[in-house]
C-alpha cells in the first residue's frame, strides 16, 4: 500500500497540468500514487498526462465522461489505494516539502486531517516559487485542534484555509463512505470538509503557505454557468441551517454572511447576462432570507448593502466599488485613534513569557464577553531597554550609573557571543507580540505624557508585577492610571502584583498616593491584601491571574511545538533564578525516568547540570514545551499556572523573594503539596485529582470574571 494517493481532477487543463504534476513528482516523499481523473477534457491535457506517465509509473491516468469536479473526486477516492489521500486541483501546485511535512505532522499527532496555508499566485509568481531550492533547515510549526475546537477552526479561525479541499491530507479509512455531493455546483468541497470535521476529528495545521493557488481569469462560459447554477450558494445555506438548528449561532453567523454575499454576487451576475427569470427567482430567495433569524444578527452595514443590491442595484454597485477605499481610510484613521472602550496597560513589551501570556488571556476574556479592548502600546525605554543588543536600565545614583554602564557592556558581549540564539528569541517574542497582542502599525508611546492623548474610557492596569519597583525602576504613574486624560472615566487594577506580600517601607508613601487614582482594586496574591488595604483604606479583592480565563484548548491554538520537543518524552525545566536543589532534583528525575531534561531560562543564569538548553524560546514555544512535557519542574509562577491548565505532573520550587505568588496559586487549587521549599521535596509522581482542580479553577475564574465585568459595566 502506498502512503499517499494524490487525487487530481482535471478538465481542460492543458496549460497547467504539466506544472501541477511536476510539483508532485518533485516531492521529498516518494511513496506516492498520483491519480489524475480526466472529466471529459476536450484539449491536450490527457495527452500530457499519458506522456508523463510513460516515465513515471506513479502516475495513474483515468478518464470518465463529464460529470463535474465532485464526480471526478469521488472516482479518485474509489481508485485510491493509499493510507492517506491528498487533494490537488489541476491548475494549482505545491511546495516540494509539503507532503512529507504533512505526513510527519499527522502521524505524530495521530490526526485525521492535515492542512496548510496557501498563497494566491499568478502564473509567473508560481513558476518563481517552484524554482526556489528546498531549504532542509526550514522550521515548520504545527498546531492541533480536536472536537469542538476543530469545528471552531473550520467555522471561524481558519475558515479561508478550510473552505477548499485543495491541499488537504486526510486519512483514507476515516473518510469511510463519505463522498462529495454531486448535486452541488459550488462549495461541494466545503460541504465535504464540514461533514468530515463535524465528526469530532483531530486535525493539524502546518504553519506554512505551501499550497500554491493559481489566480487566472475564468472564462465567460464558466461565469455564465455560475450565474445560472441553481445550487451556487446551497453549501452555505445547508451549513448555516444545520448549525442554527444545533444552536451554534456563532458558527451559523459565518455561513449566513457567506450566504448573503453569494446571493449578492449571483444576483449581480444574473443582471449582467439579463436573465429575467433568474433575477425574479433570486429576488424571491433574498426576500425569504431576510426573514431568517440569523439574518438579523448580521451587522447593520451588511444588511443595508444586502437591501441595496436587490432594491437599488446602481447604488449598490457604487457603494461596493467604494468599499476598498473606505476600508483603507478607516484603517488609516484607526491607526491614529483607538476604536475600543478599554485600554490595557501591562508588560506586553517585556520579553517575558508570563507577561505576554497574561496580556493575551486578559484581552481574550474581554473580547469573549463583548468588550472592545486594546493593549496600549506603552513601551518606555526602562522596560524595553533591557532587551536591546546593548541592554539599558535606568538606575539612580552614581553607583547605579557605573553599574549600569558595566551591565550594558557585559550584556552586549553576552548577546554578541550567542547572537543566533539571541536573535532567534527576539524573533519568537516579536512573533507572539505582533500576532496576538498589539498592532505593529499603531504608534508606540514612550512616555507617560503620551498617554494623555488616548481616548479610552476605561483603563485596566495589570496583570503581572506592575507595582514591583525593581522591575519598573521605581513606582510608575502609568501602571496606576495616575496620568491626566480628559476621556478617562475609570481605572481598574486587575490581578496587579508586586511579587510578594508587601513593599519595602520606603515605598509606602508614594504607593499610597498613586493607588488613590485607582477606582476598583484587585491583586493577584491574597497575602498582599492587608498591605494594600492599610495604605488605601478601601476594599481589595484577590483574583486569578488572567491566564486561567482560557482553557487548555484555547491555549493550544496559539502554542508552537519547539523542534527540540518534537520527539516527545522529556522533562521541562524552567529556571527564573539559580536553585541548586531544583536542578539536582531534575537531574535525579531524569536518571530515574530515562527522560532528557530541556531547560529554558528567564535570564542568563541557569543550571550547570549539562541539560539541553533552548535559548530561543518565545511565549508560543513556552506553551508547547509545557503542553507536551512528561514532567514540569520550575520556580516560576506561570510555569506552575500552565502546568495546572495543561494538567501536567509538576513541582514548584520557591523563588527566593517571589514565593508568595506560587504559594498562593497552589493553595487556591488545593495543590500545596506540589510546593518544594528548603529541604522538603515533594513527590512529582503523586496523583492529582484534576476534577477537583478544574472545579476550583472554575469557581475562581467565575468570581474573578465577575469582578472585572461588574466594574466595567458600572
Amino acid at each position: 500500500m502506498k502512503k499517499i494517493s494524490v487525487i487530481i481532477p482535471m478538465y481542460n487543463s492543458e496549460r497547467f497540468i504539466r506544472q501541477c504534476l511536476t510539483s508532485v513528482q518533485g516531492q521529498t516523499i516518494t511513496d506516492l500514487e498520483i491519480i489524475v481523473v480526466d472529466d471529459g477534457s476536450a484539449d491536450g491535457g490527457p495527452g500530457i498526462c499519458k506522456e508523463m506517465g510513460l516515465t513515471d509509473s506513479r502516475i495513474l491516468f483515468c478518464s470518465k465522461e463529464n460529470g463535474g469536479v465532485s464526480s471526478a473526486r469521488n472516482y479518485g477516492l474509489l481508485k485510491a489505494g493509499g493510507e492517506y489521500v491528498f487533494f490537488l486541483d489541476s491548475d494549482d501546485a505545491i511546495h516540494p516539502g509539503l507532503l512529507e511535512e504533512m505526513l510527519y505532522q499527522v502521524e505524530k499527532e495521530k490526526a485525521s486531517l492535515a492542512f496548510a496555508g496557501y498563497k494566491k499566485l499568478t502564473g509567473e509568481e508560481m513558476e518563481e516559487a517552484l524554482r526556489k531550492p528546498l531549504c532542509r533547515r526550514e522550521r515548520v510549526k504545527g498546531k492541533t485542534a480536536k472536537g469542538r475546537e476543530a469545528e471552531s477552526w473550520f467555522h471561524g479561525i481558519y475558515v479561508n484555509e478550510l473552505s477548499g479541499i485543495g491541499g488537504k491530507l486526510i486519512k483514507r479509512e476515516d473518510i469511510g463512505p463519505l463522498c462529495f455531493d454531486e448535486n452541488l455546483t459550488n462549495g461541494e468541497d466545503t460541504f465535504f470538509l464540514y461533514c468530515f470535521i463535524r465528526r469530532q476529528i483531530k486535525m493539524v495545521y502546518v504553519e506554512k503557505d505551501w499550497y500554491y493557488y493559481r489566480v487566472h481569469k475564468r472564462s465567460a462560459t464558466h461565469s455564465q454557468k455560475t450565474a445560472e447554477g441553481k445550487h451556487y450558494f446551497e453549501c452555505s445555506r445547508r451549513i448555516c441551517k444545520k448549525e442554527f438548528e444545533k444552536g451554534n449561532y456563532d458558527f451559523a453567523l459565518t455561513w449566513e454572511r457567506f450566504f448573503a454575499l453569494q446571493i449578492e454576487k449571483n444576483y449581480t451576475a444574473l443582471k449582467g447576462i439579463k436573465d429575467k427569470e433568474g433575477i425574479k427567482n433570486i429576488r424571491k430567495t433574498a426576500l425569504k432570507e431576510r426573514k431568517h433569524p440569523m439574518f438579523s444578527r448580521l451587522v447593520l452595514s451588511e444588511r443595508i448593502l444586502f437591501d441595496l443590491c436587490f432594491f437599488c442595484h446602481p447604488v449598490y454597485g457604487l457603494v461596493n466599488s467604494l468599499i476598498p477605499w473606505l476600508l483603507k481610510l478607516k484603517e488609516a484613521v484607526m491607526m491614529k485613534k483607538n476604536h475600543a472602550d478599554i485600554g490595557i496597560i501591562t508588560f506586553h513589551c517585556s520579553n517575558n513569557y508570563g507577561a505576554m501570556l497574561q496580556a493575551y488571556g486578559l484581552r481574550s476574556f474581554l473580547s469573549k464577553n463583548g468588550k472592545r479592548a486594546d493593549i496600549v502600546r506603552y513601551e518606555p525605554f526602562y522596560m524595553t531597554g533591557r532587551h536591546w543588543w546593548i541592554p539599558y536600565a535606568p538606575i539612580k545614583g552614581l553607583k547605579g550609573r557605573i553599574w549600569g554602564l558595566f551591565h550594558m557592556w557585559n550584556g552586549f558581549l553576552i548577546h554578541l557571543k550567542a547572537k543566533e540564539e539571541f536573535r532567534g528569541q527576539r524573533a519568537n517574542m516579536n512573533y507572539f507580540r505582533f500576532k496576538y497582542l498589539v498592532d505593529k502599525r499603531r504608534h508606540r508611546i514612550l512616555t507617560e505624557k503620551g498617554l494623555q492623548s488616548l481616548n479610552y474610557k476605561y483603563y485596566i492596569v495589570g496583570s503581572d508585577q506592575i507595582w514591583n519597583p525593581d522591575i519598573t525602576c521605581g513606582l510608575r504613574k502609568a501602571y496606576f492610571g495616575a496620568f491626566a486624560n480628559k476621556h478617562k472615566e475609570k481605572v481598574i487594577a486587575y490581578a496587579a502584583s508586586f511579587g510578594g506580600a508587601e513593599l519595602s517601607a520606603c515605598h509606602d508613601r508614594r504607593f499610597a498616593g498613586l493607588i488613590a487614582h485607582i477606582d476598583a482594586l484587585s491583586v493577584r496574591e491574597e497575602a498582599a491584601i492587608p498591605y494594600v488595604q492599610k495604605l488605601c483604606g478601601r476594599k481589595v479583592e484577590a483574583v486569578l491571574d488572567p491566564v486561567f480565563f482560557l482553557k487548555k484548548e484555547s491555549w493550544q491554538t496559539v502554542e508552537r511545538m519547539p523542534k527540540r520537543a518534537e520527539k516527545g518524552g522529556y522533562i521541562f525545566l524552567y529556571v527564573t533564578e539559580k536553585n541548586k536543589s531544583m536542578s539536582d532534583y531534575a537531574a535525579r528525575l531524569s536518571q530515574k525516568t530515562g527522560l532528557p531534561v530541556i531547560e529554558v531560562r528567564a535570564g542568563q543564569q541557569g543550571t550547570d547540570n549539562g541539560f539541553l538548553v533552548d535559548y530561543t524560546t518565545g511565549p508560543a514555544e513556552f506553551l508547547g514545551y509545557i503542553h507536551h512535557a512528561e514532567y514540569v519542574v520550575s520556580n516560576s509562577f506561570h510555569a506552575a499556572a500552565f502546568s495546572i491548565i495543561f494538567e501536567k505532573q509538576f513541582l514548584a520550587f520557591v523563588h527566593s523573594n517571589l514565593g508568595a505568588r506560587v504559594r498562593n496559586i497552589l493553595k487556591i487549587h488545593g495543590l500545596s503539596e506540589r510546593l518544594c521549599e528548603e529541604d522538603r521535596i515533594s513527590d512529582i509522581e503523586r496523583p492529582i485529582n484534576w476534577e477537583s482542580v478544574r472545579q476550583k479553577t472554575g469557581e475562581n475564574v467565575k468570581t474573578s470574571g465577575e469582578f472585572l465585568l461588574k466594574n466595567l459595566e458600572a
